[in-house]
């Protein structure tokens, strides 16, 4: 293969190469937190919301009991999404996919909203919001909440379409949502209930974050219901939301592996250019040398014409003395016509 073309894919593979070794260490970075995040589970439970000015780091994971108030109607689904378990599935309804609900809870004495996930759905109770209700039922119910604080969820932009849409909103009349985004959800959840013109008002009286509260499996069965034999939402543990897939020690192979590629696609690509440089070198010298080849032929030809030249020019000069050379007598001739003539004298 032509060095320039090996050169070509040596450097698309460098730029892919280290662009996920950079992915990579931006995975581990992430992973570091959420592991250090993962402490705070083991801490006591707070029983009031976080600071306005505390970051997601210092209280994610962080245990949280509330009394209050669930807002059954103005439940919404988030997905869909497969059974939230590294365990897998282990029933046709797990294994067919559902949906998160997430409802809001009226703190009890507060006036205050937060977003709650309260577990994981079949994906019939997507189909339509009777079904729905009888997983999480009816109208306002009073309730306890027993959970750790999450982090948003978020749908990546792009260059070039800009923001998506996606995270502003829900994708389906039935107010399915893509991904966890509580504070838009509150906002969509305030319209709904009082209006779009007191949306701002409810807002700054009732409250919407960046966070929500996903309640933990306690065996409690305090807001479960029974459909099939099957208590529903579904929960994940404590050792199913600290269950990390891949720790940071992988994703440090991972970045040792692809910046190996990234160094040997650059070493491809300076033998290539190496190679490429020695057949220009080689192309010059031919050249050259054809040159010279061409030159000396053009020399040669030239020579060659001016012999060709010569020799017409000799040809023609002797088709012209050839007459009078014909008709002058030779001296074989002379000697012969006085031989006659001395003889008869003598």
């Amino acid at each position: 293969m032509r060095p320039d073309y090996m050169g070509f894919m040596f450097l698309t593979s460098g730029v892919m190469s280290f662009n996920a070794g950079i992915w990579q260490l931006h995975r581990r970075r992430q992973k570091r937190r959420l592991m250090e995040n993962h402490k705070n589970i083991r801490k006591p439970p707070v029983y009031e919301l976080p600071p306005g000015d505390a970051t997601i780091d210092e209280f994610e994971f962080l245990p949280a009991a509330f009394e209050g108030t669930f807002d059954n109607e103005g439940s919404m689904l988030v997905g869909p999404r497969a059974l939230p378990t590294y365990k897998g599935a282990s029933s046709n309804e797990e294994s067919n996919g559902g949906f998160l609900v997430v409802t809001p809870f009226e703190i009890a004495h507060t006036g205050q909203f937060i977003m709650v996930n309260r577990g994981w759905v079949p994906i019939d109770a997507g189909k339509h919001r009777t079904l729905l209700m009888q997983y999480v039922g009816e109208g306002f119910t009073p309730g306890s909440v027993r959970g750790i604080f999450r982090r948003e969820e978020y749908m990546s932009a792009s260059l070039i379409w800009g923001p998506n849409k996606d995270n502003e909103g829900p994708v389906a009349a039935d107010l399915s949502w893509l991904v966890m985004r509580p504070w838009n959800m509150a906002v969509h959840y305030y319209k709904r209930r009082w209006g779009p013109d007191r949306a701002e008002e409810s807002v700054e009286k009732h409250g919407a974050r960046h966070y929500y509260l996903e309640m933990i499996e306690d065996y409690s069965g305090d807001d479960q219901r029974m459909v099939r034999g099957h208590p529903w939402p579904w929960r994940r543990s404590v050792d199913e939301i600290t269950y990390v897939h891949l720790p940071p020690s992988v994703h440090t192979m991972y970045i040792f592996f692809w910046f190996s590629v990234t160094l040997g696609s650059l070493y491809g690509m300076g033998k290539c250019y190496k190679r490429q440089k020695e057949l220009f070198a080689l192309r010059r010298q031919m050249t050259a040398q054809t040159t010279l080849l061409e030159r000396k032929r053009q020399e040669e030809a030239k020579m060659y014409m001016e012999a060709m030249k010569e020799v017409e020019r000799l040809k023609k000069l002797g088709t012209v003395a050839a007459p009078r050379i014909g008709s002058q007598p030779t001296e074989q001739q002379k000697s012969d016509e006085k031989s006659p003539a001395s003889g008869e004298k003598s």
